[in-house]
């Protein structure tokens, strides 16, 4: 046994960096695609000029908040319409010079008629901005495959990202948001 000691230890230690290299190669992939990919989501951000469903411009440069939310979101999908109420409650915690939501629609039938539905369904006030993603076109640049996503950017740069159902309410998200504030 003793003469195969130096044989195991030897595989043993070539097996572990081995897996240590792949796991670092992995990471930094994950993070230089994560990376480049908000590098898009932020240039899309700084030519972003919408109009909301009451016909409202808006243009992101004239923003005053620190933090804008995208979310994009359709009346059809309950992952998004049970995540609303969370980010209804969050952003009645923050001024509109803190803390703005663009909620872009990306129902593809009677559009208008979903929105408004949902507004009332919703009690939605004046919380955020809706606007119509006629076509899907806003949504298509951003190339995600599936909603609810929401894209957080602290003064022009992505802070948060997810592809799914998010609870905007949550102790921690209340936290990172005014530690995004402040800055």
């Amino acid at each position: 046994m003793k003469k195969f000691l130096p044989f195991v230890l030897f595989v043993l230690v070539f097996t572990a960096v081995l897996v240590g290299q792949v796991g670092w190669q992995t990471l930094v992939a994950e993070t230089t695609k994560g990376s480049t990919q908000y590098l898009v989501y932020e240039d899309l951000f700084l030519k972003g000029k919408f109009e909301t469903v009451e016909g409202k411009k808006i243009e992101n440069s004239k923003i005053k908040a620190p933090i804008i939310i995208y979310n994009f979101w359709a009346s059809w999908c309950n992952p998004c319409l049970e995540e609303m109420p969370s980010l209804i409650s969050m952003k009645n915690k923050f001024k509109d010079d803190e803390v703005q939501v663009l909620a872009f629609n990306t129902d593809e039938d009677d559009q208008l008629k979903n929105i408004h539905k949902i507004v009332k369904k919703l009690n939605l006030k004046n919380e955020f901005n809706i606007i119509a993603d006629k076509n899907t076109k806003i949504a298509e640049s951003f190339k995600f495959s599936a909603i609810p996503v929401t894209i957080i950017f602290n003064r022009g740069k992505v802070v948060h990202f997810s592809n799914g159902p998010m609870d905007f309410n949550s102790p921690e998200m209340i936290e990172k948001m005014k530690k995004w504030i402040k800055g």
